[in-house]
């Protein structure tokens, strides 16, 4: 009988996830992972850098922040893409070597949601960076694993 209670608490096992856009695709990360959401004025140094996985370090609040540009990271194409007026930047809790956040920079932040873990599917293509992919208010969403991306 404890099986079957395990396999139920399994099923039923519910995460918040915060969903956000990258050109027309939608896109989520747990919720618990992010300590704040910012706005970002002036994005120019971030999408001039060589390496979009390491856009540079912004300071906010006496915290540094390192920079993922994920519209060059996942976006279609890996050179700088037409951006948004007015990006967004995830923060991270989570520390690299040197103490300092992570932050995604995206094009627009949507809202919380809490989804069943059991709706998630496996990825259509194999990739370390996407746990999987959800419908959310019928649309396409797809996870992104920000350990593997922090990684």
């Amino acid at each position: 009988m404890e099986s079957v209670s395990t396999e139920r608490t399994e099923r039923d096992e519910r995460v918040t996830v915060l969903t956000f856009t990258l050109e027309e695709k939608r896109y989520c990360v747990a919720a618990a992972s992010i300590t704040s959401v910012l706005g970002v004025t002036d994005d120019d140094p971030l999408v001039d850098a060589d390496d979009p996985w390491h856009a540079g370090t912004i300071h906010v609040a006496g915290e540094r922040i390192r920079v993922v540009d994920l519209p060059r990271v996942f976006g279609s194409s890996f050179e700088t893409v037409a951006r948004v007026d007015h990006p967004k930047l995830l923060v991270f809790s989570a520390t690299d070597g040197n103490d300092h956040n992570y932050g995604w920079l995206i094009d627009g932040v949507g809202v919380t949601r809490d989804v069943p873990t059991a709706s998630l599917e496996p990825p259509r293509i194999q990739t370390r960076h996407v746990k999987g992919q959800l419908e959310i208010d019928e649309r396409d969403v797809i996870w992104l694993d920000e350990q593997a991306i922090h990684g």
